[in-house]
């Protein structure tokens, strides 16, 4: 049987990097959420998830997730990652400027029965916004 540690692996190959986005299908429970996200609210299951990582592709075309670290115990997997991309949409308010970024994070994931339910995320938006030109300091 595939570990929650494993599944996770996967998912971030085939759904974010863009192999195979219906992995979440198999691996994201149907009542799957991600904490302080706006869409999280209209959308649950493989469809929320598979909706993140599309979301993320059309402002980032090219992303390439790497999971630095992965640490497990029982159903819970932190990870460690960071994205790599061109600027080819707008986020944030910010129009596409065509410049490569890297955006690092930190996740918590919960697995239920085998299933991805539950995801905490904190990345680096400030230092992402840096890297686009904006100075929200000066606002």
């Amino acid at each position: 049987m595939e570990t929650p540690a494993d599944a996770l692996e996967r998912l971030y190959e085939d759904v974010w990097n863009g192999t195979d986005p219906n992995t979440a299908d198999e691996l994201v429970h149907e009542e799957y959420v991600i904490h302080d996200r706006e869409l999280a609210a209209e959308l649950r299951g493989p469809e929320l998830y598979k909706a993140l990582a599309s979301g993320a592709r059309a402002v980032f075309p090219d992303m390439a997730f790497a999971i630095e670290d992965t640490v497990a115990a029982g159903e819970t997997v932190a990870l460690r990652w960071t994205m790599t991309g061109m600027h080819r949409g707008t986020t944030f308010g910010v129009e596409p400027t065509g410049r490569r970024v890297e955006l690092p994070a930190i996740e918590i994931n919960r697995f239920e029965h085998g299933k991805l339910i539950e995801t905490w995320t904190q990345s680096d938006q400030l230092g992402l916004l840096n890297q686009l030109g904006v100075d929200p300091t000066s606002e």
